[in-house]
């Protein structure tokens, strides 16, 4: 199995691109290779509805593009910029991080609340809770961070305190778990992350696990019917 892990931006340099491929491949299953690539043109990072309406077009290119070369893409924005038009065109399976991370990271009836970088982002997870057909009222709250998408990883532990401060508020409101809505902040390192999670004392549900289990999952359901298929047509021919 071969997954495209598709950035909506060009801004992240190629050591970068590469950590986060070591950091994909890590999570997915043994058999499974995660490939990161990014868009040819477009804004550098996903920022406001500007940035991930002029990416849009070229992730649709994209994925048109590389239909024969990955049996999965994942769009490497927790906003899901351009998801649903990749994926009413694609023959393949098209993932949202965000979608990904609602649907499988709230199982059980959980109350949650979502944090990223902005507070127009936190604006689209309220959208996005919504089209994923659960009910607002397990969003207990959408908290913005305040800091770039780019500006993230320049100084971590004021990143971390950030976040810790965040979920405690949340917490206090009825959040039983925090979902991250920015891919930049789910890449951190896992040690980091745990932290955070430790020092506020609520779950953290990575958007990178979801997305990469989920394509995995996807892959797996497609596969198995096509090859149900395939085995009535023999059976059916040699009777």
């Amino acid at each position: 199995m071969k997954i495209c892990y598709l950035l909506p931006g060009i801004g992240l340099g190629p050591q970068e691109r590469k950590r986060r491929e070591g950091v994909l491949n890590d999570i997915a299953a043994s058999g499974v290779k995660v490939v990161v690539d990014h868009i040819a043109t477009g804004p550098k990072s996903i920022e406001n509805a500007v940035d991930e309406y002029s990416a849009m077009p070229h992730v649709l290119a994209y994925v048109m593009d590389h239909q024969d070369n990955f049996d999965a893409f994942i769009i490497g924005c927790a906003g899901d910029s351009g998801l649903e038009g990749a994926r009413e065109q694609s023959l393949k399976p098209v993932v949202g991080p965000g979608e990904s991370s609602i649907i499988l990271g709230t199982l059980g009836d959980q109350r949650f609340s979502m944090v990223t970088i902005s507070d127009e982002r936190a604006r689209l997870k309220r959208r996005l809770v919504r089209e994923s057909g659960l009910s607002e009222h397990r969003l207990v709250s959408s908290h913005s961070i305040g800091i770039p998408v780019l500006e993230l990883n320049a100084d971590q532990e004021a990143t971390a305190d950030c976040l810790v401060s965040i979920m405690r508020d949340a917490k206090a409101k009825g959040a039983e778990t925090m979902l991250l809505g920015c891919m930049s902040v789910a890449f951190m390192e896992p040690e980091l992350l745990a932290r955070i999670s430790a020092e506020a004392d609520l779950p953290l549900i990575n958007p990178i696990v979801s997305a990469v289990k989920l394509a995995e999952a996807l892959v797996a359901i497609h596969s198995y019917g096509r090859s149900a298929e395939k085995n009535v047509t023999t059976s059916s021919l040699s009777s």
